[in-house]
């Protein structure tokens, strides 16, 4: 959240408008200790959030000057939404999984009493929106079934790149992911050389829809088929909970699996550019940046057959059904004997997630806002 909001500042800053960020400040917080998780801090640090800041929004908003819009950029913060009735609002909704968790769609991701409640509250805010704007038509769909809302409150604008990723030589990129693995006093396999081998390449948080216990299974099948296929999976994330670390070792993947913790920028640029393949078997996602950031920098894509992996890989991918690990697996070995065609339309596809179509996507919503005064603005969304 924190990138999508400084990509649409820095990128319209660029383009000559004033705009100011807000958000709550710690104020009632610095009065109690500074652990803020719990207890006293917890409560304090509401008092900021939804006492004293919806008083702040609501000045602003009647003292905003003609042709200002208001953006939530998050929509997670579409509880401030009543306190900006009177101004033109735009919500962005990126992924309503926690929602759909709260209401007992996902069994595997249990949420408390409390939490629940919360996500309820979120929902009825959205539900009274008059403008959003979604990130997928995957979420655009999860908006319109759990909102009711119509077709002209709400649009799609895909989400940019937040780096310049592009191909980079491997002459580039060979030593800057040596860096990473240094770093972590990390090295490729035993039996490897000091030059990266053909590898799969997967990077993700531990969170439950990310499917790493299906990323480890499907890795395994592959490396079980006959043939000259990558066996050695880099992985950058968290690590491995213990049942995921059992299946490893069930397979003798200890040596095979290397997790990095994290790289930065050019280091996840580099990583994409050397890998034989992305390896993305979420069972759910609001978009799947990685997709996107491999597409842009040639390397082929192995996801799910399941929006909106589908909808960003678009053609540039090659799809599988993660409940079927061997399958899975067969699926991508095929696509491995020749992954040029894969990789040509990726990098071709992957010129949908340009920021400054994203920009103008954007400012062509808060100009309908305006003309609307922030009623149904969308009357041609798709």
């Amino acid at each position: 959240m924190v990138r999508f909001e400084r990509a649409l500042a820095d990128g319209f800053t660029a383009r000559g408008f004033a705009l100011e960020a807000i958000r709550p400040e710690p104020r009632f917080v610095k009065l109690g200790p500074k652990y803020r998780y719990g207890g006293l801090p917890k409560y304090l640090g509401y008092l900021d959030k939804f006492a004293l800041f919806p008083r702040r929004l609501r000045h602003l908003a009647r003292h905003a000057a003609p042709g200002t819009v208001f953006h939530i950029t998050d929509h997670g913060n579409a509880v401030y939404a009543p306190h900006l009735r009177s101004v033109p609002l735009l919500v962005s909704v990126h992924d309503l999984l926690q929602i759909r968790s709260a209401r007992g769609e996902f069994p595997q991701n249990r949420i408390g009493r409390s939490g629940a409640k919360y996500q309820e509250w979120i929902l009825r805010n959205l539900a009274r929106l008059r403008a959003a704007a979604c990130i997928s038509q995957k979420t655009r769909s999860d908006l319109q079934q759990l909102t009711g809302l119509a077709d002209a409150s709400v649009a799609v604008v895909p989400m940019s790149l937040n780096y310049p990723y592009r191909p980079l030589p491997s002459t580039e990129a060979a030593p800057l992911l040596a860096r990473a693995l240094a770093r972590h006093h990390l090295r490729w396999p035993a039996a490897e050389s000091a030059t990266p081998p053909p590898f799969l390449f997967c990077i993700g948080g531990a969170q439950w829809y990310k499917n790493r216990t299906g990323l480890i299974q499907i890795f395994a099948a592959l490396r079980r088929l006959p043939g000259n296929h990558p066996r050695t999976l880099v992985y950058v994330g968290p690590a491995f909970d213990s049942e995921q670390q059992a299946i490893i070792d069930q397979h003798c993947l200890r040596e095979s699996i290397i997790r990095l913790p994290g790289v930065d920028n050019e280091e996840l640029r580099a990583t994409y550019s050397l890998a034989t393949g992305l390896l993305f078997p979420s069972w759910e996602e609001g978009f799947g940046w990685p997709i996107a950031e491999a597409q842009a920098c040639g390397c082929p894509v192995f996801t799910t057959h399941r929006a909106p992996m589908t909808e960003v890989g678009g053609s540039g991918a090659t799809y599988f059904d993660p409940t079927d690990p061997a399958a899975a697996a067969a699926i991508i070995a095929a696509s491995l004997n020749d992954p040029a065609p894969l990789r040509a339309a990726g990098l071709l596809h992957a010129r949908r997630w340009d920021l400054q179509a994203m920009l103008d996507a954007y400012l062509h919503l808060y100009t309908l806002l305006l003309e609307n005064n922030g009623r149904e603005p969308f009357p041609t969304a798709a």
